[in-house]
């Protein structure tokens, strides 16, 4: 071994190729299939919200602190409805299927390691 420093671009002394950096642009945009369906999703979602809101950024007198206001307001009175109204439909389904599952997990039972 020599105490000379390596010469930029040399190769490294194990004898592994450094990994090659992607580029920037797949970097930015480089994800999977999921991962764009779960970003269109999202974007439906924020939607819906903005949407519910009545939020008009056309509008000459937009108050963007009102307009916060006002989604974090229908935002809790969304949350509020779906704890008062969403366990009775959870209620009716889970006495239909955890019954069923309870008993596919016992009749699989053997077959699982």
């Amino acid at each position: 071994m020599s105490d000379v420093p390596a010469e930029p671009g040399a190769e490294p002394p194990s004898g592994k190729q450094p990994k090659a950096r992607r580029h920037i642009l797949l970097r930015l945009f480089g994800i999977k299939l999921w991962g764009w369906v779960k970003l269109v999703l999202l974007c439906i979602l924020v939607g819906f919200l903005v949407m519910a809101s009545e939020f008009d950024p056309a509008n000459p007198n937009v108050d963007v602190t009102s307009a916060l206001g006002s989604f974090l307001s229908t935002a809790a009175s969304a949350a509020r409805w779906a704890v008062a109204n969403f366990w009775k439909p959870a209620l009716a389904g889970a006495g239909i299927v955890l019954p069923i599952w309870f008993l596919w997990r016992l009749l699989t039972l053997p077959f699982r390691k």
